[in-house]
């Protein structure tokens, strides 16, 4: 029996894919989510979506957010998302290089630093990503 993944963010109304399994970046480590699955709802941490069917794998970028499973459908409610593919390796590098040069500047309770670790995780998501498809 196949999932019904829908993932959804605040731009876009959202895709919709059938697979037989998704491994999802929860906050406390990833989590693979099949058919028939026990009902469940965690948070998400910037990473890599992985969408199996078909014996093939795609990979996908998600923010922060949530996952709900519920038998055979699966949420995502996620701040960004983007297809591996379409990713700038370059821009991905720089950001990470940016934030990170911030993050070295700034103490965790000044203005600004949460936003650069933000930008830094989102950056390593996409390079972790990246080295999935390489």
């Amino acid at each position: 029996m196949a999932l019904k993944l829908a993932i959804v963010t605040p731009e876009s109304a959202g895709v919709t894919v059938e697979c037989e399994e998704a491994v999802v970046p929860s906050v406390n480590g990833e989590v693979g989510l099949l058919s028939q699955h026990i009902a469940m709802i965690s948070a998400i941490q910037p990473g890599v979506l992985t969408v199996i069917s078909g014996g093939k794998r795609d990979y996908y970028v998600v923010g922060t957010g949530f996952v709900e499973i519920d038998e055979d459908q699966v949420s995502i409610l996620t701040s960004t998302f983007e297809a591996v593919e379409d990713i700038d390796v370059e821009r991905a590098k720089k950001a990470l290089d940016s934030a990170t040069e911030k993050l070295n500047t700034l103490g965790p309770d000044e203005p600004g630093y949460v936003k650069a670790e933000q930008k830094a995780q989102r950056a390593r998501a996409r390079l972790d990503g990246i080295a999935r498809i390489n």
